[in-house]
C-alpha cells in the first residue's frame, strides 16, 4: 500500500531544498491531498500499487505544484514595485506559474495511461 510519507519523501526529492518544519508539513496535507484525487481518478480495477512510480511521481508533483502556489501567494516580497520612472519586476510570479503549470502538466500525462477518460463527449446527438 502506498502511503503519504512515501508520497512525502518523494516530493522532498523532487523540492530542490531543504524545507522548513512548517512548509514541511503543508506539503504532508497537500500529498495526502494529492493522492486522494489520483487515487479517485484510476480507472476501474486500477490500483495506486499498480502504477506505483508513476503515482508516487505525479502524487508528489502535484503536491509540489500546490506548494509552489502557496508559497507564491505567502511571499512578503513585492514581485514588482514603481518609483518615478523606475520600475522593478523580479518575474518570479510569472517562473512559479510556470513550474506550478508544468509539474500538473506532467503528472497528468505520466497518470493518463492510468486514469478514466474525463474527455468531453456527445451522446444522442444525431449524425
Amino acid at each position: 500500500m502506498i502511503t503519504t510519507q512515501e508520497i512525502l519523501e518523494a516530493a522532498l526529492c523532487f523540492a530542490g531544498r531543504t524545507l522548513s518544519q512548517g512548509e514541511e508539513g503543508i506539503l504532508a496535507g497537500l500529498c495526502e491531498a494529492a493522492y486522494g484525487r489520483w487515487a479517485g481518478s484510476l480507472r476501474e480495477g486500477v490500483a495506486p500499487e499498480d502504477c506505483r512510480g508513476a503515482f508516487l511521481a505525479a502524487c508528489a508533483w502535484t503536491a509540489l505544484a500546490g506548494m509552489s502556489g502557496a508559497l507564491e501567494a505567502a511571499q512578503p516580497t513585492p514581485l514588482s514595485f514603481s518609483a518615478g520612472d523606475l520600475t522593478v519586476n523580479t518575474g518570479r510570479s510569472e517562473r512559479a506559474s510556470a513550474c506550478a503549470g508544468s509539474l500538473l502538466a506532467q503528472a497528468e500525462v505520466l497518470m493518463a495511461p492510468y486514469t478514466a477518460d474525463g474527455g468531453f463527449a456527445f451522446l444522442g446527438v444525431e449524425g
